[in-house]
């Protein structure tokens, strides 16, 4: 037998008890299926018993089903006959929204209108206002004017009373003088006198101007004389621009100018060219 031969052998030898182990597996692990199925194994039931259990418990599961499917389609109607009514809500309540949208832009548009008017109203709200107010310090004004009048009127009320009672008495007065000047008159046309004539030792009424001053002799030259009434004796006031200066007596009288003397005891002031001269009653 050659190595060749010796080595089949053996191969074969080992394959043949490879095989029977593998005989003797599954000899050692066939199971009785039917007695599986039918009584089953380790304590659980039978695959037949499982079948019947699972076809039970999916019938019943159907016949949830189909209650669920019916009670599903009564929802469905239900829920279809509400969003009937829904639907007829909804097609109401936009009919009524498209009314309410009409009316509010309506609306919109009337208040537009009327903000635009209480604009104007208001603007001219303001100028009455500033009308009012200037018609208000107008009639303060007017107010207080006629205040005024009234008491200037009562203030002229009353002088005008005293002045009526002084014209009454002026009235009187002159009432008596007239009687009196009548009596004068008929007095002098019947004893024949010149009423233009000057009284003894009276001047007229005259003034003048002091021409030159003599200061050491206190003698000044007037520029009124005899010609209009003045004689030696006479008084003469000497004034300023309408203040007393002073006084003088008059030493010689010439037609058309005087010689007076400066009385100092009268004397307020010093007397200068030009000063007004007057005559005096003294």
């Amino acid at each position: 037998m050659t190595l060749l031969g010796k080595c089949l052998t053996a191969l074969i030898l080992i394959l043949s008890v490879g095989f029977a182990a593998l005989a003797l597996v599954a000899t050692a692990s066939h199971k009785n299926w039917r007695d599986v199925v039918i009584s089953g194994e380790n304590g659980q039931p039978g695959l037949k018993a499982q079948i019947e259990q699972i076809s039970s418990e999916n019938q019943q599961l159907t016949d949830q089903k189909v209650r669920a499917q019916n009670a599903l389609a009564r929802e469905q109607v239900s829920r279809k006959t509400a969003l009937a009514a829904l639907q007829t809500q909804l097609d109401t309540f936009q009919a009524e929204l498209s009314r309410s949208g009409a009316d509010v832009e309506s609306l919109t548009s009337q208040v537009t209108k009327l903000v635009s008017d209480n604009e104007t109203k208001t603007k001219e709200l303001e100028t009455l206002n500033a009308d009012n107010d200037r018609l208000r310090a107008a009639v303060r004004d007017e107010q207080e004017a006629r205040d005024q009048l009234f008491t200037s009127t009562l203030e002229l009320t009353d002088k005008m009373n005293v002045l009526r009672g002084f014209k009454q008495r002026l009235e009187q007065r002159n009432k008596q003088l007239m009687s009196q000047a009548t009596r004068f008159q008929e007095v002098i046309a019947a004893r024949g006198i010149d009423i233009n004539e000057p009284l003894d030792g009276a001047p007229p009424e005259r003034n003048g101007n002091i021409l030159q001053i003599d200061r050491p002799s206190h003698l000044v030259l007037v520029s009124i004389g005899s010609d209009e009434g003045l004689r030696p004796g006479h008084f003469l006031e000497v004034t300023r621009q309408g203040r007393y200066v002073g006084k003088l007596k008059v030493r010689k009288a010439e037609p058309d100018r005087s010689v007076a003397e400066i009385l100092k005891d009268y004397s307020e002031g010093i007397l200068q060219e030009g000063d007004r001269v007057d005559t005096t009653l003294d």
